[in-house]
């Protein structure tokens, strides 16, 4: 029998606590474009906020790529401490090496508190995880993508087959703006594509949880039209 996640369970009190992991040289489109879908469902409900947005950084202010400084609410350290607590876990992507490099140094024995936060939450079994872009490297690297079908950034999809691979990660990587994967006694995970694809992501993720019509007026009030997951079966990755 599949998980529920207690996100998708209509008896599960709101709103929701969603954590942002940010890590250096991480993209703000990334966390920016899914924060305003999930802050517009809010603002959009006339029966109280759907979602509780929490940041959590190493430092006090985690820098992008776009050189953009963004302030955490809580440390890595308090949000690995209540890791049961999450009800979401949103994880942006960013610069591909920096992303390998924290995978290499957590690897060789400089532990990453972002990358052993997300090692626990993904063995919670009633947790939902949105990856966007490059986010998707870090569940490939944990071996978190076995059994799967899962989705990046286009440039960055023969990382993710090689990182599964190396830890035997039975993964079907596809190109498609986002992916939900439903597999049977693995808890929930969407995967979204590059950048602008974790937008579409987070809008169906609203529609699961706030319904059709909060997710609609949503993307009214954004001016945005809605893409679809748009798999694209026949597209081949190329060998790194």
């Amino acid at each position: 029998m599949a998980f529920l996640p207690r996100a998708l369970n209509p008896s599960h009190p709101h709103p929701l606590k969603v954590l942002i992991p940010l890590f250096p040289d991480f993209n703000t489109f990334d966390a920016n474009g899914p924060i305003e879908v999930l802050s517009q469902a809010n603002r959009n409900s006339d029966s109280g906020e759907f979602f509780q947005l929490v940041i959590a950084g190493d430092t006090e202010l985690t820098k992008s790529i776009e050189g953009v400084s963004i302030a955490r609410d809580i440390s890595l350290e308090d949000a690995l401490a209540r890791v049961e607590e999450w009800d979401i876990m949103l994880l942006p992507g960013g610069v591909r090496a920096s992303i390998l490099e924290i995978l290499k140094q957590h690897k060789d024995g400089k532990k990453s508190t972002l990358v052993t936060l997300m090692d626990r939450y993904l063995d919670i079994p009633d947790c939902l995880t949105l990856t966007v872009c490059t986010g998707s490297l870090f569940l490939a690297a944990l071996g978190k993508l076995d059994r799967r079908t899962a989705t990046s950034h286009w440039a960055s999809l023969g990382s993710v087959k090689t990182l599964c691979a190396e830890n035997d990660s039975k993964t079907k990587v596809v190109r498609a703006r986002w992916v939900d994967s439903k597999e049977e006694g693995l808890p929930r995970l969407i995967t979204a594509g590059g950048v602008a694809c974790g937008i579409d992501a987070t809008f169906y993720l609203v529609e699961l949880i706030a319904g059709a019509e909060i997710a609609a007026k949503a993307a009214a009030v954004i001016d945005y039209q809605r893409r679809g997951e748009e798999l694209q079966e026949d597209y081949v990755i190329p060998e790194l």
